[in-house]
């Protein structure tokens, strides 16, 4: 495999020797101690990783010493200060060093397997070079010994820079970044790894993040162990750790796991799509669905998604259900239409046609007003239909048809609709948080929408947001127990938002973090930006390359792109895919009767990047061909 894994990078204090990582720690409060300030293990403990001289920095830095540096010193540090204290501290470092090189259990057994793969040993580290000819001596003598060992006076600065795994790689030879495993026991350890593009995993057993000695360790209880695991793996995770391992042994798996390609590859699809670590990290607690912490996050969450609909929030409010989005689609369907009301479903794709097979199974009186699968609504047909036939209620049609990409105008449909007085249905599965909209100003009275699509959430509930007065009209009108739209939102409402059956609570968690990241990108206006420019890339690219788009662009959404397939040679879909996927980008097959097509996706965690990646990918296909 191309990125197979052929080097491992080792810390050393914590993660090879010195179990807890102690040596510097005493030598830490002793120099504070010299000045007259009492400093915690704690204190002492928390920059670990860091170039020793950047550690007392760190130290100074921190609110409560940097105060009482004021107090005692009536000023604030200098880096003469700092430069005074670190000259205390490397003396007396280097007597005590030798007596902390004692190896950790498995690194032997484990660095003799690595070297029986075939895969080099590299090393970083907080220590100077004077530092660690002593510790490096002293792990010799024990039959560690690494292929490389990087210093921070070799690169010009430490971590979390990510230069001394850079000069790794140069020394051993190894390239790209996603060849290698950075194993740390700091969140310096961890930065280092993220930065310069290497899997970053951390270790907890002899850590310093754990900061216990083997006795200690030894000593506790086995739930005790399991608290204090969970704790350092969610800052691990919380630093950006791509995994975490208890202990060494658990590496070569780890690497199998990674080679076998069980790590996430990139989703080029309208979703479920490629979701950030730190919305998987989101779902890394248990909630009890009870709970009023759990509930107060449920309707605080109902509360930003009506306000990420429309800025007249008083009138709106959001209904979850548990599901995938098609289970959202029927509760809507099969509860705002009454008994005696009838449906207009305007289509152009498997979407909108899924709506009508809901209705029709659903028994509602249906009309379907087909536009085939590459043309936009006849908007004077849509007039036509509705003087033709004044008994129907309700119109609904799909936003953002991904079947072929195509964005059907909401904005023309509904002005529509509400002149003849219709309630107007929008699904915008694939759309909602991608592309702006207000549902006021749009007349939309439900619109329909999924957890694991633009928000960029993962699978498992969609929701609908929906006209207050409308639903109140809901009551007793739906076809299922379960997909109750109306009994779902009185229960969220008289509940404080309890579900009335079993929470996805991790997938809640997780849409709680993306619309988080939605925010901190700058909002739905500049995730469209990144997906209209994704998909600008994309079609500019594929058509450079001779696959030439199914639509035409008025017609075409920022969200996903269907490909008719390159004419006069042997293309077949499958090997295509199989060929990109091993490139580590997964994408879709077509959806459309009419032509041979194939679709790519552009939204998610998904940047510019990522698509000139896949047409680097494309291109080598074609030239292999």
């Amino acid at each position: 495999m191309e990125n197979e894994i052929r080097g491992v990078i080792f810390d050393w204090a914590g993660t090879t020797v010195d179990f807890g990582c102690f040596a510097p720690l005493k030598v830490f409060t002793e120099i504070f101690k010299n000045k007259g300030i009492d400093i915690t293990i704690e204190e002492a403990r928390a920059p670990m990783g860091m170039l020793k001289i950047d550690h007392v920095r760190a130290i100074l830095s921190t609110p409560r010493i940097s105060q009482l540096w004021s107090e005692k010193f009536g000023r604030g540090y200098s880096e003469g200060d700092v430069e005074e204290l670190y000259s205390d501290f490397e003396p007396s470092l280097m007597k005590i060093l030798p007596n902390y090189t004692d190896i950790l259990d498995g690194i032997l057994p484990l660095c003799k397997e690595l070297r029986e793969r075939g895969i080099k040993i590299g090393s970083t580290t907080g220590y100077t070079k004077e530092m660690m000819k002593v510790v490096a001596a002293g792990a010799a003598k024990q039959g560690y010994a690494p292929d490389c060992l990087v210093t921070a006076e070799d690169v010009g600065c430490g971590r979390p820079h990510p230069f001394m795994i850079y000069r790794n790689m140069q020394n051993l030879g190894i390239y790209p970044p996603k060849c290698i495993i950075k194993v740390g026991d700091t969140v310096s350890d961890i930065k280092e790894g993220t930065n310069a593009g290497v899997w970053s995993v951390g270790v907890i057993i002899g850590s310093s993040e754990m900061g216990l000695t083997r006795d200690e360790y030894s000593q506790l209880t086995d739930e005790q162990k399991m608290v204090l695991c969970r704790k350092i793996t969610k800052t691990y995770f919380d630093a950006g750790a791509d995994y975490v391992i208890n202990n060494m042994a658990e590496l070569p798996a780890l690497i199998d796991e990674i080679n076998k390609g069980q790590v996430p590859y990139l989703l080029l699809t309208p979703g479920p799509l490629t979701t950030t670590k730190t919305v998987k990290q989101a779902m890394l607690r248990d909630w009890c669905t009870w709970d009023s912490d759990y509930n107060n996050i449920i309707q605080k969450l109902r509360a930003d998604l009506v306000s990420l609909a429309t800025a007249n929030s008083q009138n709106y409010t959001a209904v979850l259900m548990q599901g995938s989005g098609t289970f959202s689609v029927e509760s809507v369907i099969g509860t705002a239409v009454p008994n005696n009301g009838k449906l207009l479903v305007l289509t152009n794709g498997a979407y909108g046609d899924r709506i009508a097979s809901i209705a029709e199974t659903l028994k509602i009186q249906t009309i379907v007003q087909d536009s085939g699968e590459t043309s936009l609504p006849d908007l004077s047909e849509l007039e036509k239909i509705l003087i033709a036939s004044p008994d129907i209620t309700h119109v609904a049609v799909v936003h953002c048809e991904t079947t072929t990409g195509m964005l059907n105008d909401i904005e023309a449909i509904g002005k529509i609709v509400k002149e003849f007085k219709k309630i107007f249905i929008v699904d915008a599965m694939s759309s909602f948080g991608g592309i702006p909209m207000d549902i006021f100003n749009l007349k939309i009275d439900y619109l329909i929408s999924s957890s694991n699509k633009c928000i960029q959430g993962v699978p498992g509930f969609g929701f609908a947001i929906a006209n207050k007065l409308e639903l109140e009209k809901c009551k007793g009108n739906a076809r299922s127990l379960s997909l109750d739209l109306y009994d779902q939102w009185k229960g969220m409402e008289n509940g404080n938002g309890k579900w009335r059956y079993t929470s996805p609570t991790h997938v809640v968690k997780a849409f709680c973090q993306a619309l988080k990241e939605l925010e901190v990108e700058g909002g739905v206006e500049a995730r469209f930006r990144r997906y209209t420019d994704n998909q600008k890339t994309l079609a500019e690219g594929m058509t450079n390359l001779k696959f030439m788009p199914l639509l035409e662009p008025h017609m075409q959404s920022p969200i996903i792109t269907s490909f008719c397939y390159p004419k006069g040679n042997n293309f077949t879909f499958l090997e295509f895919y199989n060929f990109i996927k091993d490139k580590g980008y997964v994408i879709y097959p077509g959806k459309i009767s009419k032509a041979e097509t194939f679709r790519i996706g552009n939204i998610g965690n998904v940047h510019k990047n990522d698509i000139l990646g896949l047409l680097a990918a494309i291109e080598d296909f074609l030239n292999k061909q």
